[in-house]
């Protein structure tokens, strides 16, 4: 879940114009920690796959691909009575405010 989180709003590796990496270290680069993630509650749900041998199926992924969707459509479902649209991860405050000013 934080991974996706972090791909949300925090992971960004800028370039500049020559193609140099202006996220070089760990100290330029935001990775969420405890203060940014909201309580999370994990569920557990068993459901066999029919397709497969002993009903196994994949795992591991859905913390990390579902949020960033589900996050961006949030923000813009918010933003929508605005007119304010965001289309480009992460949706750092700079871009979301973007946004807000360019709205018609």
């Amino acid at each position: 879940m934080a991974q996706g989180i972090g791909t949300a709003l925090f992971e960004e590796i800028p370039y500049d114009a020559h193609g140099q990496p202006l996220a070089a270290t760990l100290l330029d680069y935001h990775l969420p920690g405890a203060f940014e993630l909201p309580p999370i509650k994990i569920g557990h749900l068993h459901n066999p796959a029919t397709a497969t041998e002993y009903g196994m199926k994949g795992m591991g992924e859905g913390g990390a691909v579902a949020p960033p969707a589900a996050i961006t459509n949030a923000v813009r479902d918010a933003l929508a009575s605005l007119g304010a649209e965001v289309n480009e991860t992460p949706l750092t405050p700079e871009r979301i405010f973007t946004a807000i000013r360019q709205a018609p």
